[in-house]
């Protein structure tokens, strides 16, 4: 068994060359990862293999639920393979875009203001004066001559009016242009497929603008399989439809790289909170990405800004925060993590979230957000009747046998503030669960294992070692319908209070 690192707020990593050290993964795990996030824009499948391996086998020689989470690349443009992997812009300078197979005929030229581009058919639709923006728009590049005949069909001249580094892979955002891909993509079925033969838990779909976008994309899953579909919500079109992307997603994350530069820059915290807000509603976890500890990709602590951008994030409601960058290429990835559990653990006690602040719900909890016409059912009303419970005896956790996803997400979207502790007796749930905000999952063992008695016994233990609570101390449980746990023999839903005694 681990040392105590329950915390509300999740945290999602991103693989990539900076864990593949030995040791990095068992360490990120340790220090407080619950997703490990797989980029397929990046790398290719042998090395995604390889390394979800690696989390699946520390994950359970640890003790701890690791979700995977397998993001697909969605119809996005990018830059090609640089020389030296990347190569740094200086503001007013003039660089060539061109067809990364145009310029590999001419091979590799260290110095070259020629950027490969992976999108032929990109440059083809670019005017004078369109804005490119590259690197989640930290660069900025405006057309000066467009492809022609006369310059290279495939090639577009560009000068730099913000520069910075680009490195190979980094995005093309083009918000001017009307070109547009239907998702899935070609390269996100195969992709697709790759996933569900690794079993991942999650899959990030890139780019979703319509529930139709998440339709197509469950058709393309086998009879069978079970990955549940993360709506990642980066364009504008997206935010005119978010109630139902949300509504027909598994779970939504705010993609802040893209969508900011697909909006407007200053309204960005303003949709983070009403995406969240959304997701909240609708009892759909919801991850806050892009950006969180960026400065750490190269220095060994994060500034002033970006621990309150976190710990602003929480306080919004996420369900959990994600590195990218800061773990798949930065020089500190445990670091990171961390610090972002410093910063959530912080963050949750001094708002209440920690089941003992003078709130006695977290982030305002059941007391805000009351079953609403999207949620009014009678399992809803029991999920925040548990959480109002909870508060009034000062219980130290709720606990909840579920055999589905729904039900643990119908008592989490109320925020109890206390280890919300789910028995399983499903290996995939118990890991797609990791996700969840208060969420600690315990799996039961073999199926069928869903016994009253033993779920309470097994919580109870796991409270003691990790210190959460007290023998004497109070817990709420609740046995939902329909999962071989009932009062006299019945199926009902059932709510009691329960003293921990120690055995």
């Amino acid at each position: 068994m681990t040392d105590h690192r329950w915390h509300g707020t999740k945290i999602v990593c991103t693989l990539g060359p900076a864990t593949d050290q030995p040791g990095i993964v068992a360490h990120l795990i340790e220090s407080g990862m619950d997703v490990a996030r797989i980029n397929a824009s990046h790398g290719n499948h042998a090395d995604h293999a390889r390394r979800i391996q690696l989390v699946r086998r520390s994950a359970w020689e640890s003790g701890r639920p690791v979700a995977i989470l397998v993001d697909l690349p969605g119809p996005k443009f990018r830059i090609g393979e640089l020389p030296d992997g990347c190569c740094k812009l200086e503001e007013g300078t003039i660089v060539t875009l061109a067809a990364e197979d145009d310029i590999a005929e001419e091979g590799p030229k260290e110095g070259s203001s020629l950027l490969p581009v992976r999108n032929p058919e990109l440059l083809v639709v670019l005017r004078t004066g369109e804005s490119v923006f590259l690197a989640d728009g930290s660069i900025d590049l405006r057309v000066k001559t467009p492809a022609s005949p006369a310059n290279h069909a495939s090639r577009v001249q560009c000068e730099v009016r913000v520069g910075g580094i680009v490195r190979s892979g980094s995005g093309i955002n083009i918000p001017e242009s009307v070109l547009n891909e239907l998702v899935p993509t070609e390269d996100d079925r195969r992709h697709l497929a790759f996933a569900v033969s690794q079993e991942a838990e999650w899959i990030g779909v890139s780019f979703v603008q319509s529930a139709d976008d998440l339709t197509r994309v469950r058709a393309l899953l086998p009879v069978g399989a079970q990955p549940l579909l993360m709506a990642k919500i980066e364009k504008r079109r997206a935010l005119v439809n978010l109630e139902e992307i949300v509504e027909a997603a598994d779970g939504v994350m705010v993609a802040r790289g893209d969508l900011g530069v697909e909006t407007d820059l200053a309204e960005i915290p303003i949709v983070q909170k009403r995406i969240i807000a959304m997701a909240n509603a609708w009892a759909r976890p919801v991850i806050t990405a892009t950006q969180m500890l960026e400065s750490m990709v190269e220095h060994e602590h994060p500034t002033r800004a970006e621990v309150t951008d976190v710990a602003n994030a929480v306080l919004d409601g996420t369900d959990a925060v994600m590195l990218s960058a800061e773990t798949a290429i930065g020089q500190f990835p445990v670091a990171a993590v961390k610090i972002l559990h410093r910063v959530l653990t912080a963050t949750e006690a001094a708002s209440g979230e920690s089941g003992r602040g003078e709130s006695g719900y977290g982030r305002g909890g059941a007391q805000d957000m009351r079953p609403s016409a999207t949620s009014g059912s009678p399992e809803d009303a029991l999920s925040f009747a548990a959480c109002q419970l909870s508060a009034r005896l000062n219980a130290r956790a709720i606990i909840v046998s579920a055999c589905n996803l729904r039900t643990a997400l119908g008592i989490a979207r109320f925020r109890p503030g206390i280890p919300l502790v789910i028995i399983t007796d499903s290996a995939r749930l118990y890991r797609s669960l990791a996700i969840v905000h208060g969420v600690a999952p315990l799996f039961s063992g073999a199926p069928g294992l869903i016994e009253p008695h033993l779920c309470t016994a097994q919580a109870r233990e796991w409270l003691f070692v990790q210190g959460l609570a007290q023998s004497g101390d109070q817990a709420v449980v609740l046995s939902a319908s329909g999962m071989s746990i009932g009062v006299a023999g019945e199926e009902a839903d059932t709510l009691q209070a329960l003293r921990l005694i120690r055995q």
